[in-house]
């Protein structure tokens, strides 16, 4: 269930910082925000990644929370890049959809 919240939490951030990429604003619908918007939103994304790793380290001990959530990581990268491919018109949609459910899984799971 950790692993699960770890990776719903990771794609909701890359997805946020991909929404702060100047590549990926028409497909994600944020290229009228302000540049002072979109370093909030980047810095966002980052807060919510380093979250991302809390349930790693809640479930494993420091070394293979650390090794799991890298790999988590990965997945949730593909993911999204699979998304944006195939899919962009979803990204805005799925994004706080995987984060609540990603905070959801978290709490029912401790």
């Amino acid at each position: 269930m950790m692993a699960l919240a770890a990776a719903l939490l990771a794609f909701a951030a890359f997805t946020v910082i991909a929404a702060c990429m100047e590549r990926h604003q028409d497909q994600l619908g944020t290229q009228q925000l302000l540049p002072a918007r979109l370093l909030a939103w980047r810095w966002a994304g980052f807060a919510l990644l380093a979250v991302s790793l809390a349930p790693c380290l809640g479930r494993w001990g420091p070394s293979v929370a650390v090794t799991a959530w890298l790999g988590l990581l990965t997945l949730a990268a593909m993911a999204l890049g699979l998304l944006l491919t195939y899919a962009p018109q979803w990204g805005r949609r799925v994004a706080p959809v995987a984060a609540a459910a990603g905070l959801l899984v978290w709490v029912l799971a401790l």
